[in-house]
């Protein structure tokens, strides 16, 4: 009884001994990773330092297998090999979060501080996980977009001015005369913006052709600060409503 109580000190000591230095070798690992991206320049998204620590605890899980539990390091890895091939089928999207989400950090297509523009979603890159990116739009919401997603759509990324910039479009009666509509929105929307403008930069009209209501045009304005941008907004929509050149609003 006494050496049966010896063996299972032994093993719960050593137990907590690989785990005590599984989690001092992951927070040193975890430092040295982002020493090393940031001397590569390698964006230091989370999902380097998440596939590290996996490695860490998997390795220290395949130190206690036989001392602890009585189990073969190759038969479990055995084992788990098997089933992962069948887990694979279950976790086609997961695994293929993990490969685009190392691939957008890999060739530097995205990194956090970046803004990105994905389908109807715009906002700053806040990190990048093994599953997913996270973006925070200009309002504060915080949106998640499956790595999987940005490999399979188009992605933008936006310049700086083109991120601190605003974009009213605006549908334009088919009879009106463009130039005189072009020169009464530059200057309703200069009045307009003028404590938020970037002076160093021009607003730009852009003819997107015409839709179902008329002809389109996008009205973009460069402004000093992200901040500014729902502020500039709303001083250029009620800088256009009402005009007579409006097909609709």
């Amino acid at each position: 009884m006494a050496i049966f109580q010896n063996q299972l000190v032994m093993k719960a000591v050593f137990f907590v001994v690989v785990f005590v230095v599984a989690a001092i070798i992951q927070r040193v690992a975890t430092k040295a990773i982002e020493r090393v991206l940031t001397v590569a320049n390698v964006p230091s998204g989370s999902i380097f330092v998440n596939i590290a620590r996996a490695l860490v605890w998997f390795l220290a899980l395949l130190a206690v297998l036989e001392p602890v539990f009585g189990i073969q390091p190759t038969a479990f890895v055995a084992a788990l090999g098997v089933g992962s091939i069948a887990l694979s089928f279950g976790l086609q999207n997961t695994i293929a979060n993990v490969f685009s989400g190392l691939g957008l950090m890999l060739a530097h297509v995205i990194e956090p501080g970046d803004w990105i523009e994905v389908g109807s979603y715009q906002g700053m890159v806040t990190d990048i996980t093994w599953r997913s990116t996270t973006i925070r739009s200009l309002v504060g919401d915080v949106i998640v977009i499956p790595n999987s997603v940005l490999n399979t759509t188009t992605l933008r990324k936006m310049s700086p001015i083109s991120a601190r910039s605003v974009t009213i479009p605006l549908d334009i009666h088919p009879e009106a005369d463009m130039a005189e509509v072009e020169r009464d929105i530059r200057e309703a929307v200069t009045r307009a913006v003028t404590e938020w403008r970037d002076p160093e930069q021009d607003i730009a009209l852009i003819e997107q052709g015409y839709g179902s209501f008329g002809f389109r045009l996008d009205v973009r304005v460069p402004l000093r600060t992200m901040d500014d941008s729902l502020a500039a907004r709303s001083a250029i929509v009620r800088a256009c409503s009402g005009r007579s050149w409006l097909a609709r609003w």
